[in-house]
This record gives structure tokens, C-alpha cells and sequence, in this order.
């Protein structure tokens, strides 16, 4: 192992456990969606790159990231929150036409958009994607260490590397490509390989490797490096995905903390109260800048009540503890919060029964829909999670991780609902606007940076 590459492994974690650690504070930096469905080939380096590329948007104080695996959630609605989308995909996935055309009018109105390695070994049936990202991939005919040349030294992406370097790779070659139609920014030296090698397609003996595109108002920009785990781990591509990402961003600036309101900001709980109560029960109190629940206190609600939103909140439990956080909430149904509110589940998986099927587990909609992985973090250390909810549109995401959706009311939640153990309850699911809620299940767990952001 390299030195760079031991450096670059303490960096990743140091940057890790600094993201665990840190509070939370409303969304500033622009936002960049990472989807990794794998429709065909699944590369091995996918989950290590869901690791670097947080951490390095982070380190770079160049953006956010948030991760998913299911590319079916980009809507219109979806993309808006977006000021960029990086696929490392293949296959055809599963976008209908009226998510393709809000795909292209998302970049052509001034979204980046960043493919990786495989990106080209997607969308071979769409037309307009190939012409967006530029070719498809056609065979890579080298695995092993080659001379890259710097083609644009001025590029923002690419001026760091200097005129040549040398790096380990899978190497692309590519069809439906042509030169022109891009700004080539990297390209093969084709004398550091076997230019006659079984496998190798393209006549004219150009490789380009990376390039980038005007496309509308808005950019594209594509490498075709990133399939090793040496790779991801190299500092120099690093830097080439981070300076290429902000590049394809363009003049997305900082975005405006204004609208996100505070549910809980480690002091006051003056928008909590309990459940049929006044007055917050005193299990509940601040402890280290925390909601937590310290004794029998009982379910406690938002004061006030939300119909279209965007709640973020972290949280820590203990070993084996359970609690959830339900939305849609009301106080005319005689029972507790769950008689109304679908819950996100709040979980020690690995100590409690719940655990055991995805369907109870941490961030699923409790016993309706489970979760798309397990991406908890151990005893201890601090989750961050998101729930969205629009037009009875309802979105899970933990960690960074999209985790699930689900649409309220359609044909498969009344099925999910009709074989849970819901199904007796009238008002379940069935409040459009209501209170948020935090169960008390006895057992000691913590809440903090607890923020909401209404939509219109």
C-alpha cells in the first residue's frame, strides 16, 4: 500500500468521525444527489465511494451529499432540492418518460450533472442521455497502470494533475463518441499500453477520459476513472471529482438557511408538549444540549402542526432502545400517536427484536415498508435523518441514505396498510395535517438539531 494511500485512508476516517460528531445546522452549501443503482453490472467500489464522496464534499466545504440507490425518486420535486445529480450507474433504470424530461430540464435549466466510470454503461435505450453524457461505454479492453494526459490544463477539474500522471485503472473506450461535441479535459497515452490489444475498437486512437459539456444553462462533466478502490482512495482523482462537481454546479451559490425554522436548538422545548397534555411531561429534559427522554413521560408532539414539510433531526439511542417519530398526528382518536401517525422508526437494531426484520427496523415506516438497507451507526454515535412529506409523498432517508418512499393513499400503502396491524384504525395515515411526534417506549433516547422546513 502507498504512502498516499495510507494518508488518504486516516484522512477518510478522520473526516468520518468528524461528520458522526458534528451538530447539524440548516442547509447552506449546495446540495448534490449521488445515485448508485446498479440495473446491470454492480461495480465492487460502489459502497466505498458512498463513503468518499460525503466525505470529501465536506472536506472540500464544496457540498452535501445525499445518497441513492433507487433512481425511480427523481421527480421534478426531487431534483429542485438538487443543485447537482452524479450517477455511477448502469443498466436502463427505472425513470418513465415524464422523469426523463424532468431529468434534462432539471440540467438544461442550469443543474450540474456528473457522471463516473460506468455512467456511459447506462441508458444505451434513451438517446438523449447518450447525447447529454456524450458516448457509451464500449469495452474496456486495459486493466492496469497507464499514462493519463491533461489535455486542459486551465480546467478547474483537471489543472491540480499537472501535464501526465500515472494511475491504476480500469480503462474506458468508447462508442457514439466524438471529440468534438465535448471539451476534452483527459486522455489515454496510448503509448504506456497495447494499442493492439483483443478488445480495442476505436481506430482513430483516441481515448479521451474525462471531458465536459455545455448542455442549456446548465453543465456536464464525466471521468471515466473510479473503478478501483485504489482509485477512490487516491487524492488526485478525489480533488478531479470534487473541482469537476463544483464546475458542473456553476453558479449554484450557498443556499439560504432562512426558511428552515428550529424545533429544538439544545435549549428550549417551548415547541414540544406532551401528547393530551399542556405542558412537556418531565421525563423529558435537556440534557448536554439533547431532548432526551429520562423517565416515564409519555409521547411528546410539536406544539404546533405541519401538513408539507422537511423535518431533520438526529438521534442516539442506547442498547436495545426503541422509539420512533410519527407525523400526522392528531389528538382526536382515543389511543396513542401511532392510532394516527406512520412512524419512522427509531432503533437499536442490533439489540432489539425489531431489528431482525427489515420491516421493523430502524428507519422503516414501521411494519408498512422497510427500509432499502441498514445504515445505522453503533450505540453511542449520533444518526442524522431526514422525513419528507408532500402531497402525501413520504421519503426516509438516514445517514445520507435515501431509504425508502411511499405514497399515501395509493393502491399499494392501503395494501401494506390492510395486512398490518393498522388496518382496525380509521384515522392511520389518513390526517394531512397533523402533529409531529416522539414516543416514549421506555427506553432512554436523545434528539437534537431538530428542524423543519415547510413546502409550499
Amino acid at each position: 500500500m502507498t504512502d498516499l494511500i495510507r494518508t488518504t485512508h486516516a484522512t477518510l476516517a478522520v473526516l468520518l468521525l468528524a461528520a458522526i460528531a458534528a451538530p447539524a445546522v440548516a442547509q447552506t452549501l449546495p446540495r448534490v444527489l449521488y445515485v448508485t443503482q446498479s440495473a446491470g453490472f454492480a461495480h465492487p467500489v460502489v459502497p466505498l465511494s458512498e463513503q468518499v464522496l460525503p466525505a470529501i464534499g465536506r472536506e472540500h466545504d464544496a457540498f452535501e451529499v445525499d445518497i441513492t440507490r433507487d433512481a425511480s425518486i427523481l421527480t421534478a420535486e426531487v431534483l429542485a432540492r438538487y443543485d447537482a445529480v452524479v450517477f455511477y450507474t448502469t443498466g436502463e433504470l427505472p425513470l418513465d418518460a415524464d422523469q426523463k424530461e424532468a431529468f434534462l430540464d432539471f440540467i438544461r435549466g442550469g443543474g450540474g450533472f456528473i457522471g463516473v466510470h460506468s455512467a456511459t454503461d447506462t441508458f444505451y435505450e434513451w438517446p438523449a442521455y447518450g447525447e447529454l453524457i456524450g458516448g457509451y461505454f464500449d469495452n474496456h479492453p486495459w486493466r492496469q497502470e497507464v499514462e493519463i494526459r491533461v489535455e486542459d490544463l486551465d480546467h478547474p477539474a483537471t489543472r491540480h494533475l499537472g501535464a501526465s500522471f500515472r494511475i491504476s485503472d480500469e480503462i474506458y473506450q468508447f462508442k457514439d463518441w466524438e471529440r468534438a461535441r465535448v471539451d476534452v479535459l483527459l486522455s489515454l497515452d496510448t503509448d504506456s499500453v497495447d494499442a493492439q490489444k483483443e478488445g480495442v475498437r476505436r481506430t482513430d486512437g483516441d481515448f479521451a477520459l474525462a471531458w465536459s459539456r455545455d448542455y442549456g444553462d446548465g453543465r456536464m462533466f464525466y471521468t471515466a476513472l473510479g473503478h478501483e478502490d485504489a482509485v477512490w482512495q487516491d487524492e488526485r482523482f478525489q480533488r478531479l471529482v470534487v473541482n469537476g462537481i463544483v464546475w458542473a454546479m456553476g453558479d449554484a451559490g450557498n443556499r439560504s438557511a432562512d426558511d428552515w425554522r428550529v424545533l429544538f436548538d439544545g435549549t428550549t422545548t417551548a415547541a414540544w408538549r406532551g401528547y393530551k397534555r399542556d405542558a412537556l411531561p418531565d421525563g423529558w429534559q435537556v440534557v448536554d444540549g439533547a431532548l432526551a427522554r429520562v423517565d416515564r413521560g409519555g409521547d411528546i408532539i410539536t406544539v404546533e402542526q405541519f401538513e408539507n414539510f422537511e423535518l431533520r433531526f438526529e438521534w442516539q439511542v442506547e442498547a436495545g432502545g426503541n422509539s420512533g417519530v410519527f407525523f400526522g398526528v392528531t389528538e382526536e382518536v382515543d389511543g396513542p400517536v401511532w392510532h394516527s401517525g406512520p412512524e419512522f422508526q427509531i432503533l437499536h437494531n442490533a439489540g432489539h427484536r425489531d431489528g431482525q426484520a427489515p420491516i421493523t427496523s430502524a428507519g422503516s415506516n414501521y411494519a408498512v415498508h422497510p427500509p432499502a438497507a441498514d445504515v445505522t451507526r453503533p450505540v453511542g454515535e449520533w444518526n442524522t435523518s431526514r422525513l419528507i412529506v408532500d402531497d402525501g409523498r413520504v421519503e426516509h432517508w438516514m445517514n445520507g441514505m435515501h431509504l425508502l418512499t411511499y405514497q399515501m393513499g395509493d393502491a399499494d400503502w392501503q395494501a401494506r396498510v390492510e395486512a398490518s396491524k393498522f388496518a382496525p384504525l380509521p384515522r392511520y395515515g389518513r390526517v394531512p395535517r397533523g402533529h409531529i411526534a416522539i414516543q416514549d417506549h421506555g427506553d432512554p433516547v436523545r434528539f437534537r438539531n431538530i428542524l423543519i422546513r415547510e413546502i409550499n
